[in-house]
């Protein structure tokens, strides 16, 4: 096995490197203190082409590999958590339509997230189907030539700056699962009834993504923005958050590593009884457990990342990886605040905003429950 990255991918990582280091990083307090939506980043990535990172350049996008997306979205994590998924969503919403769309969606929708034009919103979570989408209450019923959309979303990242809703509607609810299909909402193409946005939520973390509530009153739509048969919408929701969650993989990778850099360097700096900290076995050994963590969580995620390049199944293997990084991540995280004792309490260092910030990453697209789940399923249990 050769664990050696491309030309390409060495590239993309170190062109996103630079722009993460010199430009989000230092806007990344202010983002978190100020729950500021980060224009210039989605902006500056957006300029590069890094929207559509793993969309075919047919549609606007970079034709990059997961292995390069898992790189890109870990380099923006270790600099602005809350601007990598902000990322990792749209770049979702774009690749899921191209995924199931036919060739007329594709190209009306997948260029204009692939470009920046707009952020995608991916609608499935809902007040009383969290975990089991199955219990969605959100319907679609036929009006003619066009779909009439009920119904409220939760937890929906980008929805104040998007325009394109993935939305997970039923057809049938008698049907249960087989009665969910997808549709794709251009929020001002709607000429009859509303689409809501609610506040964003007070979260503990990445209060520069900004989540809200949507609320779907009598939305009409044209039939022809479907994706796939009726009934298609949650594989097409499954299948999209198996990439997804090598995405959060590599977010909560990048986290736990900005957090290990500072941990690692304050352990140099700062001296005790006349000798730097870092000298003492009970913080070196510390930094050697979580460097192990870390070097262990990219192996998983770059392997999930790699069968998905390959067209292997990969839905165990992505939720291993979602599962054991975020944890690792936040296991490495909370080490780096007590290796900077009191100072890591304090808002003058970052660590604490990073240990805030890793907590989501065990949560969404999938809790780490589920991941389990998904895990002893695949096991045959």
């Amino acid at each position: 096995m050769d664990f050696r990255l491309n030309e390409d991918e060495e590239l993309i990582r170190e062109t996103v490197r630079d722009l993460a280091q010199d430009n989000f990083r230092p806007r990344a307090a202010q983002v978190d203190e100020e729950k500021i939506f980060p224009e210039k980043n989605i902006a500056e990535l957006a300029e590069l082409g890094l929207l559509g990172s793993i969309i075919s350049d047919e549609y606007g996008g970079a034709g990059a590999t997961t292995i390069t997306y898992a790189l890109l979205l870990e380099e923006i994590a270790k600099a602005c958590a809350s601007t990598s998924v902000i990322t990792s969503v749209t770049t979702m919403v774009g690749k899921a339509i191209e995924r199931a769309g036919n060739e007329e969606q594709k190209q009306k929708f997948v260029p204009r997230i692939a470009s920046g034009e707009t952020l995608g919103a991916f609608c499935l979570t809902e007040p009383h189907a969290g975990s089991n989408p199955a219990d969605m209450k959100a319907t679609a019923t036929v009006d003619g030539d066009n779909y009439i959309i009920n119904g409220q979303k939760l937890w929906i990242t980008n929805a104040t700056h998007s325009d394109i809703f993935l939305v997970m509607a039923s057809e049938d609810t008698s049907l249960g699962r087989k009665g969910i299909s997808a549709f794709v909402i251009e929020k001002s193409k709607v000429t009859s009834g509303e689409v809501q946005i609610g506040a964003p939520e007070k979260k503990m973390g990445l209060h520069g993504s900004h989540t809200c509530a949507v609320f779907f009153d009598q939305v009409l739509i044209p039939k022809e923005n479907r994706l796939g048969s009726m009934g298609a919408g949650l594989p097409i929701a499954l299948k999209s958050l198996d990439t997804g969650r090598i995405g959060i993989a590599a977010q909560a990778l990048g986290i736990g590593e900005a957090a290990f850099d500072a941990a690692l360097s304050y352990a140099k700096e700062r001296e005790q009884f006349g000798k730097t900290i870092g000298k003492f076995q009970g913080i070196s050994f510390k930094l050697a457990e979580m460097k192990m963590k870390l070097d262990a969580s990219r192996l998983l995620t770059h392997r999930a990342a790699w069968m998905s390049d390959q067209g292997l199944t990969h839905t165990m293997e992505s939720s291993v990886a979602k599962a054991f990084v975020s944890e690792a991540a936040a296991e490495v995280t909370a080490q780096a605040i007590r290796i900077h004792g009191g100072m890591g309490f304090s808002k003058e260092f970052p660590v604490e905003r990073y240990h805030r910030d890793v907590q989501a990453t065990m949560i969404y697209e999938g809790t780490n429950e589920i991941q389990r789940l998904v895990i002893a399923r695949n096991l045959g249990l």
